[in-house]
């Protein structure tokens, strides 16, 4: 138990994911004897509430068997026996367990017209039919005030009408209207909703791994609502059949179409919805891009504008690193510098702690570079030891390769030692397959095209330095073929590298 890292126990990941509010709340259901009644759980807990919620202070088991009074110090007196040690982990064990039925509680309780038809099941088991109306007319209620109208909602709106049509039967109502026309209709919206989502996931798997495969049904669904005036104007089975006809054409229309659509009915979605949404169509725009296609740069900006007003990429424990570098990234090229300066300063504390030193030395060394402060961005890149993502230790080269060609110091004496070589024969090296074989093609794709361009017009900047002739129409061809390739990232910053070669042979 020594040698252990209690760091990684289920348990204590658990906790250290509980926002304050919850661990308030997880405090006063431990000490409620309906759910708990060991002290010893309640111990615990709030040991490790009080020592051990960073992630950084590593778990002495001795101050654990302490606290549940299997030790009376914390000092390492003793070896911990395997009889302590099993004590640890059963105690441990029962608080994992009470976390989880904590959780359970916890998202039936965010759901109040789930939880009331919970409790509407536990009334009809007990035939108790009379108590149900009332109940029901109030989740009715809930339903229908709420501004929300997504697939949560199209799921409780069948839920309900399902109970009222039960209590129809057990009432023996023979009227024509029983309401089970009204319960179809919602099985239905609620189906169609759900399926679209989970095809459009389906689908952007199959572009991302390059696969393929068979859905039999859903070509069904696809001329059902080709024809359908009524379900069509379902908030979330409009969003998502656009979303599904951009991710399998990638016409331009149904992207806009999309976007308008829900810029203008954000108030029907949860954060989590427009945060899922807004990720599918910035990836649109980052492809756009890639193929050279500029103006969805400020598309992309807009996105991540309007997503940053809502708040809907900080609902969770941090602010995804991999956003806060696409939004840098973007404002950057927009040159939306105090737009930048507000963000930089309002998210770089929501960062994961474990990774916030290398997003915030990378931000700086990316504006130093904007800011043509080669100096100072390679300072920057130098404080950034580590990156578990290989895709970030990538970005990283490149934009060394940037920064030793901009700083615009090789000569004729250098040109074949310059430090910019050597970055991009390691770059070439990293990215081929057998070096690298956990990159997906798409992503080694991406770099190889950025890594095979840039030679050549390093190449011509060589040729001029050595004085050789190179003709405007040489640098036509080069810019001909920049326009071809796709996918490709820094497609600007290579174009002006060309015209910047342009400019020295006039």
């Amino acid at each position: 138990m020594e040698n252990i890292d209690l760091n990684n126990s289920k348990t204590l990941k658990l906790v250290r994911q509980l926002s304050k509010k919850e661990l308030k709340l997880l405090d006063q259901w431990l000490n409620s004897p309906i759910h708990n009644k060991s002290s010893k759980v309640i111990k615990l807990y709030e040991c490790i509430r009080a020592k051990y919620l960073n992630t950084h202070s590593p778990v002495n088991p001795y101050v654990l068997l302490k606290s549940i009074g299997v030790l009376e110090s914390a000092a390492r007196t003793r070896t911990i026996s395997p009889h302590d040690k099993k004590h640890l982990q059963q105690t441990m064990s029962l608080l994992n367990i009470q976390i989880h039925d904590f959780l359970m509680w916890q998202s039936t309780q965010n759901d109040k017209i789930k939880a009331m038809r919970h409790t509407m099941d536990a009334m009809f088991e007990r035939k108790m039919y009379a108590l149900i109306p009332p109940l029901l007319n109030k989740a009715k209620t809930g339903l229908k005030v709420s501004p929300i109208r997504d697939i949560g909602y199209y799921d409780n709106a069948f839920s309900l009408t399902e109970m009222d049509y039960f209590l129809q039967i057990i009432y023996q109502n023979r009227s024509i209207d029983s309401g089970l026309q009204l319960v179809m209709e919602n099985l239905r919206q609620a189906f169609l909703s759900k399926s679209l989502l989970y095809y459009c996931v389906a689908i952007n798997r199959e572009k991302i791994l390059k696969v393929g495969y068979e859905y039999p049904f859903l070509k069904y669904i696809k001329s059902y609502l080709e024809v359908s005036d009524v379900d069509t104007e379902v908030p979330p089975i409009r969003v998502y059949y656009t979303l599904l006809k951009l991710l399998e054409a990638g016409n331009t229309k149904d992207y806009y179409d999309l976007k308008n659509y829900l810029f203008t009915h954000l108030d029907c979605f949860e954060l989590t919805d427009i945060r899922y949404l807004f990720n599918f169509i910035s990836n649109y725009t980052i492809g756009k891009v890639r193929e050279g296609k500029h103006e969805f740069v400020q598309e992309r900006f807009d996105l991540f504008d309007k997503g940053i007003e809502l708040k809907c990429w900080t609902s969770g424990i941090y602010f995804s690193e991999h956003q806060f570098v696409h939004v840098v990234k973007t404002a950057l090229e927009l040159d939306k510098m105090d737009w930048l300066n507000t963000f930089f300063q309002t998210h770089k504390d929501l960062l994961n702690p474990n990774v916030k030193d290398v997003f915030v030395n990378y931000y700086h060394a990316l504006v130093s570079f904007h800011d043509r402060k080669f100096d100072k961005a390679q300072a920057y890149l130098g404080g950034i030891h580590t990156s578990e993502d290989f895709t970030y230790f990538i970005q990283f080269k490149i934009l060394y390769i940037k920064i030793y060609y901009d700083r615009n110091d090789m000569t004729i004496d250098n040109a074949d030692t310059h430090l910019i070589n050597y970055e991009m024969e390691a770059l070439r090296q990293y990215l081929l397959e057998g070096n690298n074989k956990n990159m997906a093609e798409s992503t080694r794709l991406l770099y190889s095209n950025f890594t095979n361009f840039f030679r050549r017009i390093l190449n011509r900047k060589k040729k001029v330095l050595y004085g050789e002739s190179v003709t405007k129409a040489n640098f036509q061809t080069l810019q001909q073929d920049l326009a071809q390739i796709a996918p490709l990232i820094e497609r600007s910053w290579l174009e002006e590298k060309i015209e910047e070669l342009v400019l020295l042979t006039e």
